[in-house]
């Protein structure tokens, strides 16, 4: 799965490219919300994690602009606080297991059928 890592926090970014890459995602990263609209718009990733710690454009509208060019796209926030639709929360500190699952339950899930794939 294409991914895009959105942090300006280096640990989180660390941790969790790592645990990506080893389940076998092809994972870009960027460090500000604005960035990461700007790559969402070039059509190439099936799911977004973005930190929910506000730095620059915030959290909130990044996802309402990538919404708008792919509504389907699932995001997921890290350190919760939003939860909608496609996307999902996890809380930080993050726990290593849960964020797995979380992956795996957005892999399972078909975009264009908008069902679990099995």
């Amino acid at each position: 799965m294409k991914i895009l890592l959105c942090s300006s926090n280096p640990i989180l970014i660390k941790s969790l490219y790592g645990i990506l890459r080893d389940e076998g995602h092809d994972v870009d990263t960027v460090e500000h919300p604005a960035l990461a609209v700007q790559k969402v718009m070039l059509g190439l990733y099936e799911l977004i994690i973005i930190d929910s710690e506000p730095f620059g454009l915030s959290t909130e509208d990044a996802v309402q602009i990538i919404k708008t060019v792919e509504p389907n796209l699932p995001i997921i926030y890290v350190g919760g606080g939003m939860n909608n639709g496609l996307s999902m929360a996890v809380d930080a500190p993050v726990d290593l297991e849960e964020f797995k699952e979380t992956i795996h339950s957005i892999t399972r899930y078909d975009r264009t059928t908008q069902c679990v794939k099995h």
